[in-house]
């Protein structure tokens, strides 16, 4: 999966940069010309992400490797991700940013599957998403990997769609019809609307005034399923895409499936992943 390659690599020279601006002063103790070969392994079992970025990486360090997987590959304690040869100083000089990566990457990519694979085994047609929740500076690794992990990426930026939240509900005094006619009016035809409501009996005016996409914001599972059903019954449920979001946890997910909505939104995947995959360097 290829994201914008110039931005990935922009991004990991500012991150060689951060790691050390001028001389690796603990490898001045390596001479110059001395040369290895090293592996980075799976320390844990989970699904790994980040190995274009390695590419990436190791590219400009001018480092030759030999990947032995792909991207979204399951792993277990052990297994080679990568072999690596050529100057040791220029290996240890990526070696944490290498490992930062797949390991942050690979727990997003972790928890991502998990949520895939409850939606699976429940049988429901529902997709699990993440959010604009991540970290500064570091959303397309985030993003890409939720995306290997089979979630939906959602947003990537403001610029995207229109997501009008309660902040901007309520700048007009709870209007939702007048919120939504000035949405539509101000923004251009490629533009979904989305609009987060916080009572069940909302979801029909955002429904009847325009909205393409309805949030559920903060609601139990029960009420999900009451503004669900009140939908059905006035013939709109296949009119809107219903997004559930907030309050999500491991422990609720499957009673939110019940009432199946369209899409399960929630910052688990790449603020609070729960899955965590380990990788070493060890040279040979």
């Amino acid at each position: 999966m290829s994201y914008n390659r110039i931005v990935i690599e922009q991004k990991i020279r500012e991150f060689l940069q951060e790691d050390c601006m001028f001389i690796d002063v603990s490898s001045k103790v390596i001479p110059e010309e001395a040369h290895s070969s090293a592996k980075i392994l799976a320390k844990s079992a989970g699904f790994v992400s980040g190995l274009e970025e390695l590419k990436v990486l190791y590219n400009i360090l001018n480092i030759s490797t030999t990947f032995k997987i792909e991207d979204g590959a399951e792993v277990n304690q052990g297994d080679i991700i990568v072999e690596l040869r050529g100057s040791t100083r220029d290996i240890l000089l990526g070696e944490r940013l290498g490992l930062n990566l797949i390991t942050h990457m690979s727990a997003i990519t972790t928890t991502a599957r998990k949520y895939v694979k409850l939606i699976k085994d429940s049988g429901k047609k529902v997709k699990i998403a993440c959010t604009r929740k991540t970290i500064p500076g570091i959303r397309i690794f985030e993003k890409k990997a939720a995306e290997i992990g089979q979630a939906d990426v959602h947003r990537f930026s403001l610029d995207d769609m229109v997501l009008l939240k309660d902040t901007h509900l309520k700048y007009y005094n709870g209007d939702i019809e007048k919120l939504l006619e000035a949405a539509k009016k101000i923004n251009s035809f490629s533009k979904k609307i989305e609009i987060e409501i916080e009572k069940v009996e909302d979801i029909l005016k955002a429904a009847k005034n325009g909205a393409d996409i309805i949030m559920l914001d903060n609601m139990g599972p029960d009420q999900v399923e009451d503004a669900i059903n009140l939908l059905k019954r006035h013939n709109l449920r296949n009119e809107i895409i219903v997004e559930v979001s907030g309050g999500i946890t491991q422990e609720n997910f499957v009673d939110y499936l019940l009432s199946e909505p369209d899409v399960i939104s929630s910052s688990m995947i790449t603020q609070f992943p729960s899955e965590h995959v380990d990788f070493s360097l060890r040279f040979d």
